[in-house]
């Protein structure tokens, strides 16, 4: 009798009040898989969250994730080790391949996440047997089902989306009747190129979008939950000609959820926020800097006389919005970056957020930080490093931009 390869996919999820405890990332793969024609034949997959919530205070430690794998199934019969790989993961998966296999392990290592990227993914985590990139929902079953592949193998496959199978219409992740909040999503990909984002599809430039008829299933399904919130994580929602009409049918169904929508300035349109108005939306807008020569350099043009006008139309919508800022980008000074916070704030625009830059595997940014001199520091328990200076700012400078964005924050709370 053939062998059941046992599969673990482990994620390290920052857990959101009211969150399902599987994310959608991973419930789209968990899914994908559930529905290959050879499961429950030659491979079964069961998931495993890692929190990374007590990330300010500690990031977890190896020893404790690879007990945690261990008790979750047995290290010495689990075939695949799958293991999501972001930046704030990253530091953690070498030493918990190397602990795992101390532990017991004897199978192959997969890794995927935005980390993984043909040029350095080797360097990184030397000890893997399979590095995915991209999507991987047809890419991690064909990775647990290789028996042959003796040294690393890199894949990267194309998938199709619009027949991707839902994991909440098919019950991979599971909805309590009044769940507080979901991830949701009705695109992947970002025709633009700002050079910080790991958003964009790099081999094909494109969005891809899920079919209409999935889309308003899921709809009907968290109507009849009666989801409160729904984080849509689109890229840009407000791009394809699509989102006029899902948000005609969340319109047409009497959706209650709260939709919180990224969106562009320079797309916003009457017609749009005359839809938003009929149900319950927030709108997130990621200007990053209103400053041309910053914009240039980080490939992110903002039309600023059309950003103008799109506050002035949202706020004569009532529509409720925030804008986010960038501080620590190339060619950025504080008088840069308080310009930026300046112009939001004369506009009165109520909501207003600054996070400081991370440079991720695979961004052209990160490649080129060299040139712009850019010093990196882990600046909290996450263990995360951040850009806290370059040619343009000093740490000192940088560290006057961070009080400038605790004020923000400080703020934001307050009201």
């Amino acid at each position: 009798m053939k062998k059941i390869r046992k599969s673990l996919l482990v994620t390290f999820d920052f857990t959101q009040r009211g969150k399902t405890g599987t994310g959608l990332a991973a419930g789209s793969l968990i899914s994908a898989c559930r529905h290959h024609p050879q499961y429950n034949t030659e491979f079964v997959i069961e998931h495993l969250p890692i929190s990374m919530q007590l990330a300010a205070q500690s990031q977890p430690k190896v020893d404790d994730i690879a007990k945690m794998i261990n008790d979750k199934l047995s290290l010495a019969n689990i075939d695949r080790l799958a293991l999501a790989c972001y930046v704030w993961s990253s530091r953690l998966i070498e030493p918990l391949i190397k602990k795992c296999k101390q532990m017991g392990f004897r199978g192959k290592v997969i890794l995927g996440g935005y980390q993984i990227h043909e040029d350095s993914c080797r360097k990184l985590y030397p000890s893997a047997d399979f590095y995915i990139a991209g999507y991987a929902e047809a890419a991690l079953p064909e990775a647990i089902l290789d028996d042959l592949a003796i040294t690393s193998r890199f894949i990267k496959k194309d998938i199709d989306m619009a027949t991707l199978p839902s994991p909440y219409l098919d019950h991979t992740i599971s909805l309590s009747q009044e769940q507080e909040m979901i991830h949701w999503e009705t695109r992947r990909g970002c025709v633009f190129k700002c050079n910080f984002c790991a958003h964009r599809d790099l081999t094909h430039k494109k969005v891809h979008l899920l079919a209409m008829d999935k889309i308003k299933q899921e709809l009907d399904l968290f109507k009849s939950k009666n989801v409160k919130k729904i984080n849509v994580l689109d890229p840009i929602f407000n791009l394809e000609p699509n989102h006029i009409e899902i948000l005609e049918y969340a319109i047409s169904i009497n959706l209650q959820a709260l939709l919180s929508f990224q969106v562009r300035f320079e797309k916003i349109t009457a017609e749009f926020l005359r839809l938003c108005s009929k149900l319950n939306v927030h709108l997130e807008f990621g200007l990053q800097t209103i400053d041309k020569d910053v914009a240039k350099t980080i490939e992110r043009a903002n039309n600023m006389n059309k950003v103008g006008k799109a506050i002035k139309l949202l706020q004569q919508w009532q529509q409720p919005f925030e804008v986010s800022l960038i501080y620590g980008l190339p060619g950025q000074t504080l008088d840069s970056f308080s310009a930026s916070i300046d112009y939001l704030q004369t506009r009165n625009v109520v909501i207003i957020k600054a996070f400081p830059l991370m440079l991720l595997e695979g961004t052209k940014l990160a490649d080129e930080q060299q040139q712009f001199n850019i010093e990196q520091e882990v600046i909290d328990a996450s263990d995360i490093p951040h850009v806290v200076a370059c040619d343009s700012f000093t740490k000192s400078e940088w560290l006057q931009m961070q009080s400038l964005a605790d004020k923000l924050s400080a703020y934001q709370a307050a009201a």
